[in-house]
């Protein structure tokens, strides 16, 4: 397996687990206990938890130096 397979199995194992462990929590213990009402909640007790967010998103989602540009589909 390679690694970049590696890294997408890893990504949507993430997503699983933590879907799943947000979805107990909210049957055994209702919103309130959930992984985005608790975001929420320190997003607006500590102003850089948004800050931090738009950050990563921003590192995640902006094109990396040396990689080829992404081409959009011709077909659309």
């Amino acid at each position: 397996m390679s690694i970049k397979k590696l890294t997408q199995l890893f990504i949507v194992s993430a997503v699983v687990v933590i879907f799943g462990f947000d979805a107990y929590v909210i049957y055994a213990g209702g919103t309130e206990a959930s992984i985005s009402w608790n975001i929420f909640e320190w997003a607006h007790k500590y102003q850089s938890i948004p800050f931090a967010t738009g950050y990563v998103c921003g590192h995640l989602f902006w094109q990396m130096k040396g990689l080829k540009k992404l081409e959009v589909a011709k077909n659309e």
